[in-house]
C-alpha cells in the first residue's frame, strides 16, 4: 500500500498495523499516496523549534497532494482514526493544518 519506505524503526509496528487494519477493513483505497517518512533536511517552521519529526524518521506523510500544507484538511475521518488508534498524531489539527502529516507520538492503543 505504501511501498518501500525509511522510517525509525520504532514506528513501523505502529505503521504496518495501522495498513493492516485499513486492509482488513477494505479501506486501503485511502492511501492514495506517500510521500515519506524520513527527511533529514526537514526542518520545523521555526528556527527556535526542534527539528521536525521526518528528521527523526517519526512522521508520514499521507495523500500530500490532497492535503497540502496550510489548506484545509481532506483526509478520510476512517483513515485518521485509525492512525490515531495506532498511537499517531495527525498534522490536520494542528493551528496551521497539515494534513497529510501523521507523527508517531505514542505506542498504539488497543487497536
Amino acid at each position: 500500500m505504501l511501498g518501500p519506505e525509511t522510517c525509525n524503526r520504532a514506528l513501523f509496528p505502529a505503521l504496518f498495523g495501522a495498513m493492516e487494519q485499513l486492509q482488513r477493513r477494505g479501506l486501503a483505497s485511502l492511501v492514495k499516496s506517500n510521500a515519506g517518512c524520513y527527511n533529514p533536511e526537514l526542518v520545523a517552521a521555526k528556527t527556535t523549534a526542534p527539528p521536525a519529526f521526518h528528521a527523526y524518521g517519526a512522521a508520514i506523510d499521507i495523500n500530500a497532494p490532497e492535503n497540502p500544507f496550510g489548506a484545509t484538511p481532506n483526509q478520510d475521518p476512517r483513515l485518521v482514526g485509525i492512525m490515531e488508534r495506532w498511537g499517531f498524531n495527525w498534522g490536520g489539527n494542528f493551528l496551521v493544518p497539515d494534513g497529510m502529516h501523521f507523527e508517531y507520538l505514542d505506542p498504539p492503543r488497543s487497536a
